[in-house]
């Protein structure tokens, strides 16, 4: 078990989504529901969904996956990005759940930018840690998920 990332970019509502008898999305390949793991982040993290609807169905222009890591390992590189960031950016995701959620596409804009800004400090910092080659691979996954996120998308922890 772990932590998977799903970024999306251009997200569009479906009007008419298809729906099974237990309430599933027949075309779940091309459509994605927010649903109640958006309604549990909101609840505990407020406004990181900000702009997508959790009961709406979306399409997408383009989308970006990867595994953030098993729990422990990406709660291990969520530490190290605190201790690097020194409480000055990133705060969004840092104090974000580690099993599920969304982060919208404002809240994904601002992190977009602290990846952007940040990304050869990061690298200077991965080489002072172990294993910093994987936490920096790490960091230009991330990178680019908001980057994606950030164009009208949301980023799914699931």
């Amino acid at each position: 078990m772990g932590l998977d990332i799903t970024a999306y970019r251009k997200l569009k509502v479906v009007e008419n989504p298809q729906i099974d008898e237990y309430g599933e999305l027949e075309n779940w390949d091309t459509e994605w529901r927010p649903g109640g793991s958006m309604e549990w982040s909101e609840k505990h993290f407020p406004g990181r969904g900000e702009g997508i609807d959790p009961q709406k169905v979306y399409s997408w222009e383009e989308e970006f996956g990867f595994r953030a890591g098993s729990y422990s390992g990406y709660n291990w590189w969520r530490a190290k990005l605190e201790q690097f960031a020194s409480g000055n950016d990133f705060d969004e995701l840092i104090n974000f759940a580690d099993n599920e959620g969304v982060i919208g596409f404002i809240v994904s804009k601002k992190l977009a930018k602290d990846f952007k800004e940040n990304e050869i400090k990061a690298k200077e910092f991965a080489e002072t840690i172990n294993d910093g080659d994987w936490w920096f691979s790490q960091y230009q996954r991330w990178k680019k998920a908001f980057e994606i996120a950030s164009d009208n998308g949301a980023v799914d922890f699931h």
